[in-house]
């Protein structure tokens, strides 16, 4: 799925109505009157799944600041997973965040390799629209 998809899919299989993030520097992809949210389309499919520790803290400050709840959606070749990362901050931060050596840009052929910290979410907190 692209996000456009995934927009499209959620505001068709649930009550959100939510549109793309208006700023192109925004630390989320889209939002509503009552949610932000940050999507992640994988290709492959992880029984748990990872979100980067900067984009937690940073979309669940954002959500606080506008009176928002951040939604997490995961789209893999099993399900479209909602995460409600408002409602489950305190279990998720619980946990250590793991480092992972990760490419600096998704562009192909490059070596430059950086740390990246990311949390573990279980598909048990998650809601799965498929």
């Amino acid at each position: 799925m692209s996000e456009h998809s995934t927009i499209e899919f959620l505001n068709k299989k649930t009550n959100l109505c939510i549109t793309g993030a208006r700023d192109e520097f925004s630390p989320y992809d889209a939002e509503d009157a009552h949610y932000i949210v940050e999507i992640k389309n994988r290709r492959a499919y992880y029984a748990d799944k990872m979100l980067e520790a900067y984009k937690l803290f940073a979309n669940y400050q954002q959500a606080q600041l506008k009176g928002k709840q951040f939604l997490y959606v995961v789209t893999d070749e099993k399900g479209v997973w909602v995460y409600n990362v408002s409602k489950h901050m305190e279990s998720i931060i619980k946990t250590p965040p793991i480092p992972l050596q990760c490419p600096a840009t998704t562009d192909f052929g490059r070596n430059t390799k950086l740390t990246k910290y990311v949390y573990t979410l279980p598909e048990g907190i998650a809601t799965n629209l498929l």
